[in-house]
């Protein structure tokens, strides 16, 4: 009976996120933004419902849905390494900066307004600096992979503007995903936070070491040769390391990441490393349906409408500010600065894993969590409307342009 619930559940989420796409498409919203909401809804209707067929397949379901999760980060993580080139510089590093300080400030400050709340089915019985903590990254987060199709969608792809913005939002994961493991490692008291440093710094010498033993000439030529076996190689790992990682009392999308910056960058590996993230991408919407259940974790949540206003307008008010301010102190154009606030605004996927290991760990309760998911569709789905707002293009399709010659999306200049 749970096989079959489980494969009734795969299917239906399978289902509702191309559904999901096509209502995204006709509504001028990235396709993510609809894949994400529908399956979200399916997750709180599947739990809703006198047939619980969410609590009896769930075994099975957390099983594919974690590891679509991990593929995916393991993709995720890959691609930000195997971009083409990216600016840096002083623009780089002010939009980056103004992009997270805030923010994080931000965080801080919405944390102590929910321990003085007084509210405690708000504020949980978490140590209050993984609250804080977790809530400075949830409040910093830019969500490369929907950032990345929004770009694509508005034709930014090739510009100034979208490459300083993927570029600080690649920089800005770096920080938090370490971040996110030390708010799950508070949270626990005791030996934790020793714990994930061992892990973290252990992690990430196993990580170099095997990127380093993957640049082989052997293993390069194994990869090419039989590149299935790499995927399937890699595939495992990811879903090993991240399950291990969470054994260790650390965040599963630590163990993950680490896969990611562990696959060279170049070569056989990048198409490994694309078709990992692909694999996870599609089993991806199983793990939405699986947050959307959590939405009716424990009898009467209910809707908390004012911390759903607070945590909005803190989380957009920080970004929008926070990216303005850095991108004019890196000397980028007032309408340049414009467009990069409303681009780092987008939280989307990325912010909905963050949330979901904050809920696992215990560091946010239910009603929270469900005002800061309303708080990252809302964020993201405002992104294409205030970049068009501001004087950004319509969305179009992606031109082509040789890199030699320039030409123009609106009054950017691509190449």
């Amino acid at each position: 009976m749970t096989l079959l619930d489980a494969a009734v559940i795969v299917t239906a989420a399978l289902a509702a996120a191309v559904l999901g796409r096509r209502l995204a498409g006709l509504a001028r919203q990235p396709a993510m933004v609809g894949e994400i909401v529908l399956c979200l809804l399916l997750g709180a209707v599947l739990t809703a419902s006198s047939l619980h067929l969410l609590d009896s397949g769930n075994p099975v379901v957390r099983t594919v849905g974690h590891a679509g999760l991990a593929l995916f980060v393991t993709g995720a993580v890959h691609g930000m390494r195997t971009e083409g080139a990216r600016p840096v510089g002083r623009a780089v590093v002010a939009l980056a900066l103004g992009s997270v300080l805030l923010p994080m400030a931000a965080g801080v400050g919405v944390a102590a307004w929910v321990l003085g709340s007084g509210d405690l089915a708000l504020r949980g019985d978490s140590p209050a600096p993984a609250l804080m903590l977790m809530l400075a990254v949830a409040l910093s987060v830019t969500a490369v992979p929907v950032l990345a199709g929004i770009l694509q969608d508005h034709g930014l792809e090739r510009t100034l503007t979208g490459r300083l913005s993927l570029t600080a939002a690649v920089t800005i994961d770096a920080v938090t995903w370490p971040l996110l493991a030390v708010a799950v490692a508070l949270a626990e008291g005791g030996g934790g936070p020793l714990r994930t440093a061992a892990v973290l710094g252990g992690g990430a010498v196993v990580a170099l070491a095997a990127r380093r033993a993957a640049t082989a000439p052997a293993v390069r030529r194994a990869a090419v040769r039989h590149p299935g076996v790499a995927v399937v190689i890699a595939a495992a790992l990811s879903i090993a390391a991240a399950t291990t990682t969470q054994k260790l009392g650390c965040t599963d999308v630590f163990g993950a990441a680490l896969v990611g910056l562990a696959l060279p960058a170049d070569g056989p590996f990048e198409r490994v490393g694309q078709t990992v993230g692909a694999a996870g991408r599609r089993t991806l919407p199983v793990y939405f349906v699986i947050t959307g259940g959590t939405f009716l974790t424990g009898a009467g949540v209910g809707i908390p409408w004012t911390a759903i206003v607070v945590v909005t307008v803190a989380a957009m008010a920080a970004k929008l500010i926070g990216s303005y301010a850095g991108a004019r102190a890196g000397a980028l154009p007032r309408p340049v600065a414009l467009r990069l606030a409303t681009l780092m605004n987008t939280r989307g996927l990325t912010e909905l894993v963050v949330l979901q290991a904050g809920l696992t760990s215990g560091v946010l309760t239910p009603r929270l969590y469900l005002a800061l998911v309303v708080m990252a569709l809302v964020t993201t789905v405002l992104s294409g409307p205030l970049l068009r707002a501001v004087g950004g293009p319509p969305p179009t399709p992606p031109t082509r342009v040789g890199r030699a010659t320039p030409a123009v999306v609106g009054d950017e200049r691509t190449w």
